[in-house]
């Protein structure tokens, strides 16, 4: 498989979170696991739909959920560690967008992952994607609704 970089604009990181690798996220080597890391990208992105008034699922039974991920791992990362999770939406469009997440060591500002999520806005009831109403996309891409 050959590996494709992710380059992003510094600019288009909206959101910070900081989250602590524990112990039980660790392989036997003493690493965080593939796994684990998934699981931390899935809860900053929750963390920043949270910020932005966006809920898992609405009264409608909406919810965006995620069809895509790409993810690359630059440098392995350790028990302890305290990592900063920047993130941001990259791209916008109909019935979907792209979530981009950089990963660095708090400390050092060492870049560790960075990771390009790909989700729609999803209607639990008819079991297909939907449009994004005004309002998910104005808050989650407010410079174009600036006047």
């Amino acid at each position: 498989m050959s590996k494709q970089e992710l380059d992003f604009d510094n600019d288009i990181f909206v959101f910070e979170t900081v989250m602590r690798v524990r112990h039980i996220e660790l392989d036997m080597a003493q690493y965080l696991t593939l796994e684990s890391l998934t699981a931390l990208l899935c809860e900053a992105r929750q963390r920043f739909f949270y910020s932005k008034g966006i809920k898992e699922i609405d009264a409608d039974y909406h919810g965006l959920i995620i069809d895509e991920l790409q993810l690359i791992i630059v440098s392995r990362i350790r028990a302890r560690e305290e990592l900063l999770f920047e993130v941001g939406v990259e791209l916008l469009y109909n019935n979907g967008g792209t979530i981009v997440i950089k990963i660095t060591r708090m400390h050092t500002g060492e870049t560790v992952a960075k990771a390009r999520q790909h989700f729609v806005n999803y209607d639990f009831r008819l079991n297909k994607s939907i449009a994004l109403d005004k309002i998910m996309k104005e808050a989650l891409y407010p410079h174009l609704y600036r006047i």
